[in-house]
């Protein structure tokens, strides 16, 4: 009788600790932050998801008790490298990184030491179109100019990218999937380091996404030759989609937020809010607005099963189009 009620008492206190230490862990989240946050891009600055956290970054402590949210580039490795830095973090909430279309699609071009299940989506915050671009003396005026001269002279073009494996290097590569094109392709580590690269006409052209040579473009250093996506971007009204050009063909770069796994779901949840209110605020929106960005919000679960939707939607791309070494056993 004395074994079986001291039995029940461990487990009712056990019970009771467990709902206390989760008591403290919710109470915590709602001071959180209560330190400098540390947000680690995978690619070098300058880059179109370095210039958009940057802007999220100036609103951050408004929503964040005033704390700071500290950029810092981790290029390599077509992310790899900042990708694993963010996986061996403290899973406290104090060490975030990207979480956007090059994450997703390096896992599929590389055996990698992580997958979509190695960290905890916290949030999506944009949708943005890929394109093309050129420098302002190419020769190419739209997309069919570029065709006809790549098929005539197959991998001779050189089309620069953020990354090996990365979003745009394969938003790219299914390009020329789609369209029978070849073009000698380019990495960079980084979508400004490419930019840099097409102004000094290193490279013949650019697939990219906003905010990457939208300055340069909208100052006539640069063109735009057409975008993948449904409608026309807002700052280049004159150019065509894709699709007005007689190719149906679409590619994004969705941008997010990501945390190490096993960060305590009150802290995700609590950096959801955070971040939405910066996403949300009225000097953000003007940026986004004017530099192109569509916002495009998806709370952390809706988060987490788009990026699962992703990894399958990525895979079959890159063995369909036969894309990278993960999967070359399977191609034909």
């Amino acid at each position: 009788m004395k074994k079986l009620l001291a039995g029940v008492l461990a487990c009712s206190l056990t019970g009771i600790f467990g709902i206390a230490a989760k008591d403290a862990v919710a109470a915590g989240a709602d001071k959180f932050p209560e330190k400098s946050v540390e947000f680690v891009v995978q690619w070098s600055a300058g880059g179109g998801y370095d210039v958009l956290i940057r802007a999220i970054a100036a609103q951050f402590p408004k929503y964040a008790n005033g704390q700071q949210l500290i950029i810092k580039n981790v290029p390599g490795g077509g992310s790899a490298i900042g990708t694993l830095e963010v996986l061996r973090a403290k899973p406290d909430g104090y060490t975030l990184g990207a979480h956007s279309t090059p994450i997703v699609t390096k896992m599929h071009w590389d055996k990698v030491a992580y997958d979509v299940d190695s960290f905890e989506p916290v949030m999506m915050f944009a949708d943005i179109p890929c394109y093309f671009m050129v420098h302002k003396n190419s020769p190419y005026k739209d997309l069919n100019d570029l065709l006809t001269a790549a098929k005539a002279s197959p991998g001779t073009i050189t089309l620069g990218n953020a990354g090996s494996g990365g979003g745009t290097h394969l938003v790219g590569m299914a390009f020329q999937g789609q369209t029978g094109a070849s073009f000698k392709n380019v990495p960079f580590e980084g979508g400004g380091p490419a930019i840099t690269a097409l102004l000094g006409e290193h490279v013949d052209v650019f697939v990219g996404s906003s905010p990457e040579g939208v300055t340069n473009a909208k100052a006539g250093d640069l063109r735009v030759l057409g975008i993948f996506a449904d409608q026309r971007m807002a700052q280049f009204l004159d150019v065509l989609t894709a699709e007005e050009q007689g190719i149906k063909f679409y590619g994004t770069m969705w941008r997010g937020i990501m945390a190490p796994k096993g960060t305590p779901r009150e802290i995700v949840d609590r950096l959801d809010e955070i971040f939405k209110k910066c996403a949300d605020d009225p000097e953000f929106v003007k940026i986004a607005t004017e530099m192109g960005w569509p916002r495009k919000y998806l709370a952390s679960a809706d988060f987490k099963a788009f990026v699962e939707k992703e990894d399958v939607r990525w895979k079959e791309l890159m063995i369909k189009f036969q894309l990278g070494n993960r999967y070359k056993s399977q191609f034909k």
